[in-house]
């Protein structure tokens, strides 16, 4: 802990020597054109008279003028330039000391014969095209090399997540495309994570569009942010890409490539990656697909009303997967982030095509996931009258298979009219097993219950989903009309064997009863889902505009689960654990609203009345007497307002209150008991009633292209009514019974806010973070209810230095500190103090070696635990490039070179603490070799009917 703050208190103190200058000048003026009217952000470039290579800088203000600071007495070579004239030059001598004022420069606008003049002299960094923010990625260095992500890691507002999440000015970057065409799917990180920093000449960062604005003009939501990345002329002249293969010690290997050939028409890429490393991980949206989630929810954009429609309003439910099963897959996906020693194989080739009318994308992704992980788990848990102790070990194995195709083609039937139509399917196939034992204590240590269990699950998922969209917008300018229509199929059929010898004891700790579970459970379900929306804009004038929404959705659900007892390997069907569904859930919605739209204000006031219907019936085997009929009928209002401003300066103000509605899932509706764990049974409910959250929001953000400066904040606050929350049961063999009812009462506020500036642009920035959360959440445990109340303050910072390709530093700080009271067991209150440092350094050395070295350090407290955790870990390679034109690199890496990587989570819930350690990779080296490929020609040929 003591070297890790000495360490920074000397990274500190190099930050204040580096910032330490002797400038002494100050360099002012003013440019407008020739009627002396102000040219509002022009790029006024500081350059050095000798070679005209760029020092630094700035855009004028609203009112023309500029001004540089604290400047050397030298002499410079000032340029303005601006879009639509010609740039002008001014000589600039400061030898004598005194600060110089300029004057008035006036440009000329470029007449018609001068359109096509290239003007290869120095170049702003960084551009303002109303919501856009265009970054000119030649005046960003990067070692050779590099990979797109680590060029947005220099880009002033940017931010960059160890997973390789995006984000500018606080907002997540959600899609990124590729000379405007989509780079397989809407996986940003595929972009990022493949293409080269040396093929991008243009980093464009604007707001999305989603359907609704598309018809409006304007959004009811936030916009989500877009990234474009503009390839430079010669990457689209032949082809491009790379070939990485990698061996290591304990037989750690990696390969991975990607091909890419680009044109003003076509794109085709190929990516394949195989490893046993854990990294190059894939995204959270492969994470989402493999759950089955992304059946009914792949880009919602064809909804419509209040930026979202229907689907914003039903929530699937569904089984689930216990904690182990998501951690296991969170490390196959995020590369090892909960432990395992993962074992990843996946490729795929996209295709786009973009001419005029037409716009065609098509997709193919295939991934094969393996993991095998250990994981202990120790928990404490309280009642209103005692607690006990569970311990558990686990050995989980696991593989998956999956494929996913997206097509999709956009016509611009003329300039009215449009028609989207789209088609995704995803077939998954998975293998996993579970072996271990849990033993449940009291606190005098003596038995409570325990059990053995040997589990295993056979899957296989189909989601199928295929939507139509069609926009026209009228001669009479606002007036537009939307339609569009969804169909999904989600087809499962799962084999799962579970075994568990499970023994429970009296006080004394002497076996009071025994339950051997030997059993096969076979399920085959269906989910189809009809959707269709409707939207209609009438202009009442040139600002305000009248807006009416349908949505409506039908979906069908069936289920057969299949229990058999195994008894000297003869298969009898248990009929009370057997259970069949059909039902079906239908939303009917209409809405309107009026929305007024005037110089960058938008303010739209609404409402929805939403009628659900559900009917269904449910049963279990002959001889359990368990049968029924469920039919309800919910109706709920649903007001909506949004606010947004776009002010000058590019700087946005948007608020909004929303209110959703989320129907009970037809599992937690059957009062069904389903005990084949005995020690945590699970009964349905058919008296809950939809939950209704009540959300507003603000946020404020600001980005300062003259001084680089960003400043961005939000707040969001959530109140619950007919929450959805848990019931326990818990007897005196400590044995668990879960039933879902409504509670109101629930509430979370949350803000995130930050701050970045520059100490020397584009060599030097800082950038400070800070959230905070309080959340109130309730429970019942044995008739008592119990609420819990949890502060957490998240401050941080974020220091980037990059004066060029010889050497970048990024440093991190990031703390938490989490308080959890309970009104019930005072005992249970817990204090979380979490501490994460990184330091991150590049280094060009003799003879053309690079060095990249990464130190990071996180301690964990937990008062409730008693100990603290401590996990340095340190990763560092050296590589060279070399052959003709940079092609090859050899490169040789140490992984954990301290062997202190360790995977343990303490978590807090309604009734319990809980800490979990995963097994995980530690120190290994790795030799690798890369080839890049650059001006190697692919022909695309059509032949067959097929590419």
């Amino acid at each position: 802990m003591k070297k890790a703050y000495l360490l920074f208190i000397c990274m500190s103190m190099t930050i204040i020597l580096l910032s330490q200058n002797s400038s002494r000048i100050s360099i002012s003026g003013k440019a407008t054109d020739t009627l002396s009217v102000p040219l509002n952000y022009a790029s006024v470039l500081l350059l050095d008279p000798k070679d005209t290579s760029l020092i630094t800088y700035t855009h004028t203000s609203t009112d023309g003028s500029y001004e540089f600071k604290n400047l050397k007495a030298k002499k410079y070579l000032i340029k303005v330039t601006y879009v639509g004239f010609i740039p002008v030059f001014a000589l600039a001598d400061g030898t004598e000391g005194k600060d110089i004022k300029l004057g008035t420069l006036k440009l000329k606008e470029i007449a018609s014969e001068l359109m096509e003049v290239v003007i290869k002299a120095a170049k702003a960094p960084i551009s303002i095209r109303g919501d856009t923010i265009e970054y000119d990625a030649s005046t960003f260095k990067v070692p050779p090399g590099s990979t797109v992500e680590d060029l947005l890691r220099k880009l002033p507002g940017i931010e960059v997540d160890a997973d390789g999440s995006i984000k500018s000015q606080g907002q997540n970057v959600t899609k990124v495309t590729v000379d405007g065409k989509r780079f397989f799917g809407s996986d940003p990180k595929a972009a990022t994570k493949n293409l080269p920093a040396e093929g991008i000449t243009k980093v464009q960062v604007y707001n999305q569009e989603t359907e609704e604005s598309k018809l409006t003009g304007t959004s009811s939501t936030q916009p989500e942010k877009a990234m474009n990345l503009q390839l430079k002329d010669e990457f689209k002249k032949g082809g491009f890409g790379k070939v990485i293969a990698g061996a290591g010690t304990d037989d750690r290997r990696e390969l991975k490539g990607n091909y890419n050939k680009f044109n003003d028409k076509e794109q085709f890429s190929l990516v394949g990656v195989g490893n046993n490393t854990g990294r190059n991980g894939l995204s959270w949206d492969d994470y989402q697909d493999f759950k089955g989630s992304q059946s009914f929810n792949w880009d919602n954009g064809e909804d419509f009303g209040f930026g979202s429609g229907g689907d914003r309003y039903i929530v699937y439910g569904g089984d689930g997967g216990d904690s182990q099963e998501d951690a296991g897959i969170t490390g196959s996906v995020f590369g090892g982030s909960s432990g395992g020693y993962p074992e990843n194989y996946n490729g795929g080739v996209n295709y786009n095509y973009d001419h005029k009318k037409n716009q065609l994308s098509a997709l193919y992704y295939y991934d094969q996931k393996g993991l095998k992980s250990e994981i202990l788990r120790n928990e404490q848990f309280f009642t209103n009258d005692r607690s006990y102790l569970k311990n558990d070990q686990t050995d989980n194995g696991r593989t998956s298979y999956n494929h996913r195709t997206e097509l999709r083609l956009e016509q611009k039937i003329d300039s009215l009219n449009t028609l989207v139509l789209s088609s995704n399917i995803f077939i998954s196939k998975l293998n996993s097993s579970s072996i271990g034992s849990l033993l449940y204590k009291r606190l005098d240590q003596t038995k409570s219950n325990e059990s053995t269990f040997d589990n295993s699950l056979d899957s296989k998922v189909i989601n199928w989903r295929s939507s139509a969209v069609y926009r026209k917008k009228f001669k009479k300018k606002g007036r537009s009309f939307g339609l569009s229509s969804t169909y999904s199929l989600n087809n499962g059929d799962k084999t799962g064997y579970q075994q568990s010898d499970n023994y429970f004891y009296d006080t004394d700790g002497i076996q009071d009863s025994s339950s051997i579970i030997k059993q096969i459970n076979k399920t085959k379900s269906s989910r189809s889902q009809v959707t269709a929306n409707a939207m209609y804009v009438e202009p009442i004038t040139k600002k305000l505009f009248w807006e009416n929404f349908y949505n409506f959705s039908k979906r069908f659900e069936s289920a057969d689960r299949y229990v058999n007892d195994v008894k000297l390997n003869n298969e009898t069907q248990n009929d009370f654990l057997s259970r069949f569904y059909d039902n079906s859930v239908m939303l009917n919605r209409v809405g309107s609203s009026i929305r007024y739209s005037s110089n960058g204000t938008n303010v739209s006031l609404g409402a929805a009345w939403q009628t659900f219907d559900i009917t269904g019936n449910y049963e279990a085997g002959p001889s359990a007497g368990i049968k029924g009929d469920i039919t309800r009928k919910f109706t709920n209002w649903i007001p909506n307002f949004s606010f947004s401003k776009a002010l000058k300066g590019n700087k946005y103000l948007r608020a909004s209150y929303s209110v959703s509605a989320q129907e009970p899932s037809v599992n937690n509706l059957q009062p069904i008991i389903d005990n084949s764990n005995p020690l945590y049974i699970k009964v349905g409910n058919p008296d809950l009633i939809p939950q209704i959250q009540h959300e507003a929001s603000i946020n404020y953000s600001m980005f300062n292209a003259i001084n680089f400066t960003n400043l961005y904040f939000n707040v969001n606050y959530s109140y619950y009514q007919n929450q959805f929350i848990q019931e326990l049961t818990v007897d005196s063999l400590n044995a668990t019974t879960t039933k879902p009812i409504n509670y109101t009462g629930g509430q979370n506020i949350g803000t995130y806010m930050g701050y970045g500036f520059p100490i020397i642009k584009n060599k030097f920035t800082i950038n400070f973070s800070y959230s905070y959360n309080l959340s109130n959440s309730f429970s019942f445990v044995n008739s008592i209810r119990n609420k819990t109340i949890t502060n957490s303050h998240y401050p941080g910072f974020r220091i980037n230095i990059t004066p060029g390709e010889i050497y970048s530093i990024y440093a991190n700080a990031y703390y938490g500190f989490s308080d959890t009271k309970y009104d019930v067991n005072k005992n249970q209150n817990q204090n979380i103090f979490s501490q994460n440092y990184s330091l991150e350094l590049n280094t060009l050395t003799v003879w053309g070696i690079y060095i990249n070295s990464k130190f990071s350090y996180s301690r964990t407290s937990n008062d409730q635990f008693g100990t603290a955790i401590d996990i340095p870990i340190l990763n560092a390679s050296i590589y060279k490039v070399f052959l003709k034109n940079n092609r090859g690199e050899l490169r040789i890496s140490v992984y954990d070179i301290f062997n202190k990587s360790q995977n343990i989570y303490q978590t807090a819930s309604v009734n319990a603490i809980t800490e979990t350690r995963f097994n995980t990779l530690r120190r290994y080296g790795m030799l690798s070799f890369t080839y890049n490929l650059r001006g190697v020609n692919v022909e695309i040929k059509k032949k067959r009917g097929m590419w």
